[in-house]
């Protein structure tokens, strides 16, 4: 799902038509590797759609791992959302699904990952790991740790 915006004038047709039916939260899972503390954070989100008469549902994996100072990992953490999405009228073709995905349906589902990372760091003793807010069109997300200052890091950059 790369297609950011797409056909503008299908996609606001179909965003006219559409209701969130749910989100469902799949898997949270997190690892502690160490006991150092984080200085930065690496993420990856991939997505899916799957579509059916009337409805669409999205599945989004966020992994973000924890990198001490030196580059050595500190935690995993995995969440996958499930965000489905029902619809009146007839369907509409996969790019229009793949762009409501890239537009829509990832900026609803996100604060609720960027939540269940948060919950997951804080049961695993990172406290204060926050993934910052998506940013459209790259997806990218920056990455603070309140309690010892804010650093944010473009997961990109570690290119």
């Amino acid at each position: 799902m790369t297609e950011r915006v797409g056909n503008l004038q299908e996609l606001s047709e179909f965003v006219a038509r559409v209701d969130l039916r749910g989100i469902i939260a799949q898997e949270c899972h997190a690892v502690r590797h160490s006991g150092d503390a984080p200085q930065r954070a690496t993420a990856s989100l991939d997505t899916g759609f799957s579509s059916r008469a009337g409805a669409v549902d999205y599945r989004f994996t966020l992994e973000c791992q924890a990198l001490s100072e030196a580059g050595d990992a500190v935690a995993d953490l995995t969440v996958v959302l499930l965000a489905s999405f029902t619809f009146e009228g007839e369907d509409v073709g996969d790019p229009v699904y793949q762009s409501f995905g890239a537009n829509v349906a990832i900026m609803t589902a996100y604060p609720y990952l960027r939540q269940h990372i948060h919950d997951l760091a804080g049961r695993i003793g990172l406290m204060n790991f926050t993934l910052g807010l998506l940013k459209q069109p790259n997806r990218q997300q920056g990455f603070s740790i309140v309690s010892s200052g804010s650093s944010s890091v473009n997961p990109e950059e570690e290119k």
